[in-house]
C-alpha cells in the first residue's frame, strides 16, 4: 500500500515541505508520482 506525501508528513507530524527537504537531502527516496 502506497501512502501519499501528505500522509506521511502527518504521521510523522512535519508539513508536506518538510518531506521534500528531506528527498532533496537524500534522506529517503523520492516521492514517485502516480499518472
Amino acid at each position: 500500500m502506497a501512502l501519499t506525501i501528505g500522509q506521511v508528513a502527518d504521521a510523522a507530524d512535519v508539513n508536506i515541505q518538510t518531506i521534500r527537504y528531506y528527498e532533496r537531502r537524500g534522506l529517503f527516496p523520492a516521492y514517485r508520482r502516480r499518472i
